[in-house]
């Protein structure tokens, strides 16, 4: 008898410890019902942090406009880039300092930042997706 609960509580320990896939953060409730209080908050760090690098992708950064690099970001789920940001991280082509710099920043602004980012770029992407459509330039 006391085998078999060690046995289940075993299985059940592994079980409990298996790593779940990341969610995309496109997918994921908190990047769909950003609220206009979220989204300001995510822009005000923002205009005074991670627009220096993420705009046009300079020191590494996956720049806001361009898809590819953004959705491989996406893809690894808001966990992942919430570590990335907060411990900061080295990269191929250069360094992120913890919390993108902004020293001052709390866990809830670094989370909307986070959030805001993709929001942004998924506006800018659709924008010009649909000005290519149009035949604009």
């Amino acid at each position: 008898m006391k085998q078999t609960i060690f046995f289940f509580l075993l299985l059940f320990s592994f079980m409990s410890c298996e790593k779940k896939p990341p969610i995309n953060i496109y997918d994921t409730d908190e990047f769909k019902n950003l609220s206009k209080k979220d989204i300001i908050i995510g822009e005000s760090v923002w205009v005074t942090t991670c627009f220096r690098c993420h705009t046009y992708g300079n020191m590494g950064a996956a720049s806001i406009y361009d898809k590819e690099p953004i959705d491989k970001l996406a893809a690894k789920g808001f966990d992942e880039l919430y570590k990335s940001v907060t411990n900061g991280m080295t990269g191929q082509n250069g360094v992120m300092p913890p919390k993108g710099s902004c020293y001052s920043c709390s866990e809830n602004e670094i989370e909307k930042s986070i959030y805001y980012i993709f929001h942004l770029a998924k506006n800018i992407q659709e924008s010009e997706k649909q000005t290519n459509e149009d035949g604009e330039l």
